[in-house]
This record gives structure tokens, sequence and C-alpha cells, in this order.
């Protein structure tokens, strides 16, 4: 009985050292990463994605992005902004015609330094196209749309859809030439097109390009 009780002791002894010793363990994965900023890491994570899957994105992940857009602060409340969301294959594909053909004779920059090359897409070949159009006649209507746009950068980041912003095929909706194709985002009078973003599945993971942080002062 003696031997017994000595036995039961040195169990008990050892379980309460491996109870002790666990609750001095850190955090288990699942603990830390819900101890994250989720919104922190979809900010420090995205990246311009400028090569995509063919297959369009979800209805529903794209309600989402666009219900966070246009949740975005603007001056005085007046949403001074349009937004057209382009799927239509057709319509993208003529934007990007006619911009190879307006590029052909200049000296382009970027991505749209290759826009003579076979098979090139001033959109990367993404399946969403949205067009951001800033009210004209609103001074502040430019900095709106900003933070709308990034509104959708994030989003989409969220759901781990690739984003990139093309502004150089806007020199190309504002001529004469692209009236017709611009008249099919039916804008109200005023507005013009001020950048467009592509969306997709991404098909390419590129690394963060370097940050200048000197570009920051604090003020006390």
């Amino acid at each position: 009985m003696e031997a017994k009780i000595q036995l039961m002791k040195k169990v008990y002894a050892i379980a309460l050292i491996a109870t002790l010793m666990a609750s001095c363990q850190p955090q288990t994965k699942h603990e830390t990463m819900e101890a994250k900023n989720q919104t922190v890491e979809d900010i420090l994570n995205r990246r311009s994605t400028r090569a995509y899957k063919p297959e369009q994105i979800r209805n529903e992940d794209l309600d989402i992005i666009l219900q966070c857009a246009i949740n975005a602060p603007s001056a005085l409340n007046k949403q001074s902004w349009e937004v057209r969301v382009i799927q239509k294959p057709a319509l993208i594909n003529a934007i990007n015609e006619g911009f190879v053909k307006y590029a052909s004779n200049k000296k382009m920059e970027g991505n749209a330094s290759k826009s003579q090359e076979p098979n090139f897409s001033v959109f990367h070949g993404a399946p969403t196209i949205i067009v951001v159009a800033n009210d004209t006649k609103n001074d502040y209507s430019e900095v709106d749309c900003g933070l709308l746009g990034q509104n959708i950068l994030v989003a989409a980041e969220s759901m781990n859809l690739g984003t990139c912003v093309v502004g150089g095929v806007i020199a190309y909706l504002s001529t004469p030439e692209a009236k017709d194709l611009v008249a099919q985002l039916n804008l109200p009078p005023n507005y013009k097109p001020l950048y467009t973003i592509t969306i997709g599945y991404k098909n390419q993971w590129p690394d963060a390009k370097p940050r200048d942080k000197t570009k920051i002062q604090i003020i006390k």
C-alpha cells in the first residue's frame, strides 16, 4: 500500500510540473494570428499584380469590394466619384487595341513601353477592370477618388485578389479617338476617367519594393 501511495504521489508531481510548464509556453500559432491586426497585414502585404489567371472573380467578392469602395470618406460627403466595372471582354480588348495604336509613335514608360510587343495588355490580362472617374468641377474630387481606390486595393487583398492601378491608359481615353469607348461608360456630365484598377486572381507574387522612410517627418 505504501508503495502504491508513493507511486501516486510521483504521478501527481509529474502532472503538476507538466501543467506549469505548459502555462509558461508562448502563445500558439492560432492565438498569435488572432493577436495580429489583419487590416495592417493586408496593407503591408499588398503588391501591384501584373499577371492574372483567366478566371473571372466571384460576384459576391466584387460586391463586397465595391461596398468598401463607396464607404471611403469624401469631402463634405459629396461622394464625387463614378465607378464603372468592365467585365466585357470586347470592351476591354477595344480599349487595349486603341491604346496600342495610340502608343505606337510615342515614347512610353513603365509597362506601356512594351505596348508594341505581341500579346501586350495594358491591363495585364486581368478579367475585371474598374474605371474611377472624378467630378472635374469639384476641387476635392481627385482626393475623394484616391481614397475610394485605396479601399478597393485593400479589400481585394483581404480576399487574396490581385490589383494594379493603371493610369497610363487614361491619356488615350482622353483623346477624341476614344470618345465612343468612353461613351459606353455612361458617365454624367463633368466626369472623366481618372485612373483604372485591374482585379483578378494572382498569377505572380512580387516582392515588396523599398520604401523611403525619410519622406516622413514627425513635428512635435
